[in-house]
């Protein structure tokens, strides 16, 4: 969203503002008017999504930039107060099965039972999860879920925001592609997830950048040119990295791994460890390389010893996200996430506090 802090105070003090004679039933926060919908408040032409996961670090989330919690966590009615009192929107993430919409009754159920709870939770609207995988039967039944989910919502909840994850590129040559396409005729935002890109591409085993600059801007492009409206779409960058076991460590950037017998490639992610930001800066000072550029994939990485082995660390920082940020504007998005914001380091120290302060003001660069 990149507020201005002229646009951030007003923003304040219209959420103070409270309706005279409101009243809301089993309102939580201390103004009723925090449990309203935020359906007349102002749309921002560049959202910023924040992944919350559980847990208190949203209270030092930098609000001056959120436009929507996308929260996956135990519910916590202080948290919609404090991000209703901000002008962000809190929607709820929930995880949807093929068993789930391929039966009339079981899909209305599940919607219903969703509908309700947001209802009573005064949230904001719904982000979704395909738990199946996206094979030309389940994603054939997208557009009707989707379409579904956001008449209903729009009846109970004005201003209902409905978005949904999509892959980091939409191969054209599956059903899929298509499908996700019609779906998102009814969603309010796609959500592309630009990082584990070599889960899907290896050709060979060494480690390498989970989300690399050139396959981030074909992915986000693939969407584009299939027909999907450019604001519609949101940028997920991750605030994580991998944490490699050389099998073999020839240098820095070779770092060679054991060929592991899975479905798809024979090297994956899959089977390494993700590691949040705030234990990737712990970890590089102790690191025997030091940060390390590549210049063509345009992320960072540290090579460092645990007992006899060697570990390679890919990870995004500020200087990755500031190039990727450069697509909202090129390629005109919606906006961008960080998937999570619970990855950074929100203690009181004051180098960590520098680092995931550098984190945030990445997302909008000037």
């Amino acid at each position: 969203m990149c507020r201005s802090v002229a646009e951030f105070l007003s923003l304040a003090v219209l959420a103070l503002w409270v309706t005279s004679g409101s009243c809301i039933e089993d309102c939580p926060c201390t103004e009723t008017t925090y449990c309203r919908p935020l359906s007349a408040r102002k749309r921002y032409p560049v959202q910023v999504f924040a992944f919350h996961s559980g847990g208190k670090d949203w209270k030092h989330y930098d609000w001056s930039k959120i436009t929507t919690i996308v929260d996956s966590g135990v519910y916590d009615a202080e948290l919609l107060c404090h991000a209703h009192a901000h002008n962000a929107r809190v929607v709820k993430e929930e995880e949807i099965w093929k068993i789930d919409v391929f039966n009339q009754f079981n899909k209305k159920n599940w919607i219903d039972k969703r509908l309700r709870l947001i209802q009573k939770r005064y949230l904001d609207g719904i982000h979704l999860r395909f738990g199946s995988a996206l094979d030309a039967t389940f994603s054939a039944k997208l557009p009707s879920l989707v379409e579904e989910i956001k008449t209903k919502f729009m009846q109970k909840i004005a201003g209902s925001q409905i978005s949904f994850y999509v892959p980091w590129i939409c191969n054209t040559s599956t059903a899929a592609c298509s499908n996700l396409v019609s779906a998102s005729k009814y969603a309010d935002y796609i959500h592309v997830t630009s990082f584990d890109v070599q889960n899907h591409m290896w050709t060979d085993c060494f480690a390498k950048a989970n989300a690399p600059y050139h396959q981030t801007m074909t992915g986000i492009s693939s969407y584009i040119k299939k027909g999907i409206n450019s604001k519609k779409i949101i940028l997920i960058v991750p605030w994580f990295g991998y944490d490699y076991h050389c099998n073999r460590f020839i240098e820095a950037g070779r770092c060679e791994l054991e060929e592991i017998a899975i479905e798809g490639p024979a090297c994956s992610e899959l089977v390494t460890p993700r590691i949040p930001y705030r234990e990737i800066m712990e970890l590089l000072p102790k690191s025997m390389s030091g940060r390390i550029w590549d210049d063509d994939l345009k992320a960072p990485f540290f090579v460092y010893k645990k007992g006899k082995a060697f570990h390679e660390v890919w990870y995004d920082d500020p200087e990755s996200i500031s190039l990727r940020t450069t697509f909202l504007k090129k390629l005109k998005l919606g906006g961008i996430a960080m998937l999570s914001a619970d990855f950074a380091n929100y203690s009181s120290d004051p180098i960590a506090a520098m680092k995931t302060e550098e984190m945030w003001n990445a997302l909008c660069p000037p």
